[in-house]
C-alpha cells in the first residue's frame, strides 16, 4: 500500500508513521510511505498513491486547495484530512474527503479510519446494476445520488449517470441505510457526497443538487448529523 503524508511538520510525519507501522503489522500490510512537506510537492509527484493523509493548514497551498487540484485532475484517491480545527469538517466534504481526523491524532481513531478504508476495498462495497446491454460494477462510495426516471432510475457516480433498469426502491434496498437517505420520492442521496443543504435542496461535491421534501427534512437532518459524527473521528 502506497501512503502519502502531506504535512509541513516533520515531527507529525514520524508520529503518524509509527502508528501506521503498528497498524500494518497487526493487519499484515506491506506499506510504503511518501513524505511531502507542502501541497505543491504532492501535486508534482508521479506516484499513484493508494491513500493520502492531508494536513489542512500548510504554507502556500493549503490542504483544501491541494485536494481540489487533485480532484480536478480526476485523481480520486481517498484523502484523510488532518487538522487542529474540527469546525472545518464541512470544507472537507467539498473535495470528497474520505475521513477527517483531529490533531493530535489518537491512535484508536486512526485505526478506526484505516479499518474503514480497508473495508471499502472489499467486494461487499460494490453493487451490480443492469443497464441496456451490460451489468456494471459500482463502488457504493462513489455513488453521489440516484434519481427516479419513470419506471427506471439513474445512478450518478463520480464519472457518469448510469441508467439502471430497475426502480429507485430496488436501488435503495441494495445500499446501506447509514450511508444513503431517501430525501424525496425521486431522490436517494449519498450522505458522504453532501457539501451543504437548506430546507429544500441538497448540494453535492460535484455541484449537482437534489430535492428534500418537507416530510423528510427532519429525519434527513438527523441522518446527516449522525453520518458526520461517524465521519469526523
Amino acid at each position: 500500500m502506497k501512503i502519502a503524508i502531506c504535512d509541513d511538520k516533520e515531527t507529525f510525519h514520524k508520529i503518524l508513521k509509527e502508528y501506521l507501522d503498528e497498524y500494518s503489522v497487526l493487519h499484515h500490510l506491506d506499506t510504503d510511505y511518501y513524505d511531502y512537506s507542502c501541497g505543491r510537492d504532492l501535486l508534482a509527484s508521479t506516484i499513484k498513491h493508494d491513500l493520502i493523509f492531508m494536513d489542512y493548514q500548510m504554507e502556500g497551498l493549503d490542504g483544501l486547495e491541494t485536494s481540489d487540484m487533485l480532484r480536478q485532475r480526476k485523481i480520486n484517491v481517498p484523502i484523510i484530512f488532518l487538522t487542529s480545527y474540527p469546525h472545518v469538517v464541512f470544507d472537507a466534504f467539498k473535495v470528497n474527503a474520505y475521513r477527517f481526523l483531529v490533531k493530535p491524532v489518537e491512535k484508536d481513531k486512526l485505526f478506526d479510519a484505516m479499518d474503514s478504508y480497508l473495508r471499502q476495498l472489499d467486494d461487499s462495497n460494490y453493487i451490480l446494476v443492469k443497464t441496456d446491454d451490460v451489468t456494471k460494477r459500482i463502488n457504493i462510495h462513489d455513488i453521489v445520488y440516484a434519481e427516479a426516471s419513470g419506471k427506471y432510475c439513474y445512478i450518478r457516480d463520480g464519472e457518469e449517470s448510469i441508467l439502471y433498469k430497475g426502480t429507485l426502491n430496488e436501488v435503495e434496498k441494495m445500499l446501506p441505510q447509514d450511508m444513503f437517505f431517501r430525501s424525496h420520492r425521486t431522490y436517494l442521496v449519498g450522505l458522504r457526497h453532501i457539501v451543504s443543504h437548506d430546507s429544500a435542496n441538497i448540494l453535492f461535491d460535484n455541484n449537482e443538487r437534489a430535492l428534500i421534501s418537507k416530510m423528510k427534512l427532519s429525519p434527513f437532518k438527523k441522518a446527516f448529523s449522525d453520518f458526520i459524527r461517524r465521519y469526523a473521528f
